[in-house]
């Protein structure tokens, strides 16, 4: 069995139905079921075509959400039904550029109160760093010079870098003779205030501190001139953190092959169409049977809505889902050349990355149920601060919101919420040399010890294969995990490490899956066992 798997994928299916026991939606044939399922035939339809059903099954969703009381599940559906609403106008670009983007009118202090709203709401972020930190502080154990690399973005806060910098201080021996941090945010006032702060704090604990903003976005750096671009010196132990941003390297135009898929729906967008897409939305459906029959089982070649194939927006079967495009490529060897002493990498655990429209949504109604849960959890539960249900409500519309917007409203090159499988990720850090290093006793500790004061008793942190997964109610939300660069790629391609084995196994498992039900059948059971 992959390590990468045991903790995972035993309650994450890719196609997780909302029967299923582990699925935030299921509560036997109540509203929330109901709901669940008429927002899952509707972007069924939406990518199988017949786009008066799916207007039908977006009615009802909406009228289903209007009856029911305030909620996180109440809240997550209308984005989501946001979202649906702008695929079915899609088809007409006169309609989708005059509509306005929510996150358009949103200045950039309200984005930053936000952002720092979440941090402070859910407990997840806060625990990826003090397991990150911990991390950093024993791989640069007796170094004399230190210089961390931040390359989480928005997701930066300066509490991280002010924990990290008293711990430097605290640490056994003698200090570091100095720190330096850069920080790469797209926000340069953001920058500025952060550095003044941090300089404060560094002259209270008589440290020599350096601070150099980058002011960019993780994917417009030059991989090419990284070490001019990062003021990387020599005689330094370097370390990299980057949280919830390596994803946004995955984006590349991966649907082109699938322009077919336009082609169709655009030869729908006309004005017959939308009138009659209007007239099917003014009535209320009187059951789920006025959206047409959608089957839902496990097996993720048989959903589909009736009469329409699937198979022209699906990816080929060949096609490896832990592909890594160039630009991930090119700036994972660019980080390795610098020689770190430790990477450390937070991600998003979902299964956001795939061409397909339908299986997109159908993972982020489940990931962003737990998200929403957990927000609504920790706003009633905090003991730290009051949470008025319009600041939580502005923290889920402005970073969860828009992170929802990015997974299902883009496609190609211009998606970059492309979250994946931490199976996945470590596949892709192996080929680009890099090799695990476990998680210690003492970083888990601390981060189970943040998870318990936030009082949340349904968030859990689970220890997979020397990493680390931040879950909700047993479903992976986060996953945390630390890489160094492998002592040549020789290692790496010859298979010897405890993670390229997972590598290994995982692409004999993801091949036995594709194999039809008759042919998996005929397989020995200790074969199947095995994976």
């Amino acid at each position: 069995m992959n390590p990468f798997d045991s903790e995972s994928e035993a309650t994450i299916s890719p196609e997780l139905s909302l029967c299923s026991p582990y699925g935030p939606w299921a509560n036997g044939r109540g509203p929330d079921e109901q709901l669940g399922l008429a927002l899952l035939e509707c972007a069924a339809h939406v990518e199988a075509g017949p786009m008066a059903k799916a207007a039908r099954c977006l009615a009802r969703a909406t009228g289903l959400a209007a009856a029911a009381g305030d909620g996180p599940r109440k809240r997550l559906t209308l984005t989501l039904a946001d979202c649906l609403a702008r695929c079915l106008l899609r088809p007409v670009p006169a309609i989708t550029d005059a509509l306005i983007d929510p996150c358009s009118y949103l200045d950039r202090r309200s984005v930053r109160a936000a952002r720092r709203g979440f941090f402070e709401l859910s407990p997840f972020p806060r625990v990826a760093f003090v397991v990150g930190n911990r991390a950093i502080l024993e791989a640069v154990e007796n170094e004399r010079s230190v210089h961390v690399v931040g390359m989480s973005g928005p997701a930066t806060q300066p509490c991280q870098w002010i924990q990290l910098l008293y711990e430097l201080r605290r640490r056994r021996g003698r200090p570091p003779h100095v720190v330096r941090l850069t920080v790469i945010h797209d926000d340069e006032e953001l920058l500025a205030k952060m550095a003044e702060l941090l300089h404060d704090e560094a002259e209270k604990l008589n440290m020599e501190f350096q601070f150099h903003g980058v002011v960019g976005q993780l994917e417009d750096l030059d991989s090419g001139n990284l070490q001019n671009v990062l003021e990387i010196k020599s005689g330094e132990a370097l370390a990299v953190s980057c949280n919830l941003q390596l994803h946004r390297l995955l984006a590349a135009d991966d649907d082109a092959t699938y322009s077919s898929r336009s082609a169709h729906l655009n030869q729908m967008a006309s004005i017959a169409q939308l009138q009659h897409m209007a007239a099917a939305s003014s009535r209320q459906p009187s059951s789920s049977s006025d959206c047409g029959s959608v089957q839902y089982k496990d097996d993720d070649d048989s959903f589909q809505s009736p009469g329409t194939p699937l198979a022209f927006v699906s990816p080929p079967a060949s096609t490896p889902h832990f592909h890594t495009p160039a630009p991930l490529a090119s700036f994972l060897s660019a980080v390795r050349a610098l020689s770190p002493k430790i990477v450390v990498v937070a991600e998003q655990d979902a299964d956001h990355n795939g061409v397909s429209f339908r299986k997109r949504f159908c993972e982020a109604l489940h990931h962003y149920a737990a998200v929403f849960d957990s927000l609504d959890a920790a706003a009633a539960t905090s003991s730290s601060r009051h949470w008025p249900p319009e600041e939580r409500a502005q923290v889920e519309r402005v970073v969860v919101g828009e992170e929802i917007r990015g997974v299902l409203l883009r496609e190609g090159a211009h998606r970059r919420e492309r979250h994946d499988r931490l199976r996945h990720w470590a596949a892709r850090m192996e080929m680009a040399g890099f090799t695990g290093v476990p998680l210690s006793y003492d970083a888990i500790r601390r981060g189970n010890d943040m998870l318990r004061r936030c009082g949340l008793r349904p968030g859990e942190n689970k220890e997979c294969s020397g990493c680390l997964l931040l879950c909700w109610s047993s479903r992976p939300l986060y996953s945390v995990s630390a890489w160094r660069p492998a002592a040549s790629r020789a290692s790496v391609s010859g298979g010897v490490s405890r993670n390229q084995d997972c590598f290994f196994e995982e692409s004999a498992q993801l091949r036995i899956e594709n194999l039809p039900e008759q042919r998996r059948q005929r397989l020995p059971s200790t074969v199947l066992g095995f994976y």
